[in-house]
């Protein structure tokens, strides 16, 4: 096994004015050496992520750490947040948590881990509660995000995608369609902007908007509407569509042949493609061959529209 490079660790304690509240800031720098196919784990309990995939052979990893608070809990916060940096197998690991938790009124803390490495790796974000910013093109690489309460915003490209967060959104615009895309938001919306072949999305409290699709997708939101985009879709494709309270509006190229349903408990229909239509009901025919589809509302309006 290669050997990893401590590139930087800085660390200092402040004692402010009485001597019974403290600051300490922790900054430390690391290097590995990147291993093609290996996943880069991240795992932080509040700490801001900031991953940029870009070439190189080595992936360096900058943390940083303010704790303030009572002179003791926060020398014991600090020391336990002091960042780990280990290899595990085919997992790299940059890790820095508390698993006790701590009394915000003694000690208050902020951290941010900036990332930078190639593509062609496999990233894992695990927060307990802070927001990440993944961007660049991670290659043939699949990421996950996995937080308590924290945003993801993408901007880059990978193979694969992954998310569930129960207190916050998901924004990914990808470079070219992902080859899947799943999304769980407990409390949040989900947007994807660049398509992909395969994508699932639930959301408990939030909207769902994804463009650029290009095949199977499977939506679930129990309070928001569901907005969806194919810019090309094969035969015997599966869309499903499952509204609580919020509309659904699908778009299809021209031509498309569905076969499948569409009922509305509370709301209209308006569909651009033939089918058997009563107020609340919409039965297709397309045959074999045909796009599976069904959607349901408990309250609210569907769409089959052409592009």
């Amino acid at each position: 096994m290669r050997k990893s490079l401590v590139v930087a660790a800085v660390a200092a304690l402040c004692i402010v004015a009485t001597g019974a509240q403290a600051e300490i800031e922790i900054h430390q720098k690391h290097r590995f050496d990147a291993r093609p196919g290996a996943t880069v784990v991240v795992d932080v309990s509040f700490h801001r992520v900031e991953v940029t995939a870009r070439p190189g052979d080595s992936i360096d990893v900058t943390v940083d750490i303010t704790v303030k608070g009572d002179g003791s809990t926060a020398k014991n916060v600090a020391n336990d947040l002091q960042p780990k940096f280990l290899e595990e197998g085919d997992k790299i690991i940059i890790r820095s948590t508390r698993k006790k938790g701590w009394t915000w009124k003694s000690a208050s803390a902020k951290g941010l881990v900036t990332v930078q490495m190639p593509p062609g790796m496999n990233l894992v974000v695990d927060s307990s509660s802070g927001g990440a910013e993944i961007s660049g093109d991670f290659g043939d690489g699949v990421v996950r995000y996995d937080a308590s309460s924290g945003g993801l915003k993408v901007d880059g490209a990978m193979r694969e995608l992954h998310a569930d967060t129960s207190s916050g959104s998901v924004k990914a615009a990808v470079m070219r369609p992902l080859e899947r895309f799943t999304a769980d938001a407990s409390s949040g919306s989900v947007r994807l902007v660049g398509g992909a072949h395969d994508v699932k999305v639930d959301t408990s409290s939030g909207s769902i908007n994804a463009s650029g699709l290009l095949g199977d997708a499977s939506f679930d939101a129990s309070s928001g509407s569901i907005t969806a985009q194919w810019s090309a879709i094969p035969a015997n494709a599966t869309v499903r569509a499952d509204a609580s309270s919020g509309g659904v509006s699908l778009s299809f190229p021209a031509g498309t042949v569905f076969s499948g349903s569409v009922d509305v408990s509370s709301g209209g229909i308006r569909t651009d493609f033939p089918g058997s239509m009563t107020k609340d009901h919409l039965t297709l025919h397309g045959g074999a061959e045909a796009v599976d589809i069904k959607v349901d509302t408990s309250s609210g309006s569907v769409k089959l529209l052409t592009n």
